[in-house]
């Protein structure tokens, strides 16, 4: 959630100046696309579109995992998010072996371990105290809608 804030444009914790028209900051695009902002290149729209689509999935999929509201569905593209930024970004591929004691290639160990933590939610679903439960049990109460 932190991570999501830092990349809306001015938010108290929000990385970098504003980019353009689009409420993110140079920080979220640095996150997402480190080779093109290396370069020194404009962002094409699609860039723009892909940055976005990743700083509201960091934004909205925690919540939603969190209060059991598609928990299924938003667990299994909570995994999916992380790897997609852990493929661009390089941190997958380049980083170091899997495990190991070193702090400074923690990509490959991030991914696993949100996906080892996601991935009973994403099978399984949310729980019976999760918002997916409730509304299963309400609608099992009520019988069939037609």
């Amino acid at each position: 959630m932190i991570g999501g804030l830092s990349k809306i444009a001015g938010l108290t914790l929000s990385v970098g100046p504003p980019a353009s028209v689009w409420p993110l900051s140079l920080g979220a695009y640095y996150a997402f696309l480190p080779e093109a902002m290396a370069q020194g290149a404009a962002p094409t729209l699609g860039q723009h579109a892909f940055v976005l689509s990743m700083t509201l999935c960091e934004l909205g999929l925690p919540l939603m995992v969190v209060a059991g509201l598609g928990g299924r569905i938003s667990a299994a593209l909570l995994i999916v998010q992380v790897w997609m930024a852990s493929l661009v970004t390089g941190q997958l591929m380049a980083a170091g072996n899997l495990f190991d004691a070193s702090p400074f290639d923690a990509g490959p160990d991030r991914v696993v371990l949100w996906t080892l933590v996601l991935l009973p939610v994403a099978v399984e679903g949310a729980g019976p105290i999760s918002i997916d439960g409730v509304l299963a049990r309400l609608r099992h109460r009520r019988g069939p809608v037609w």
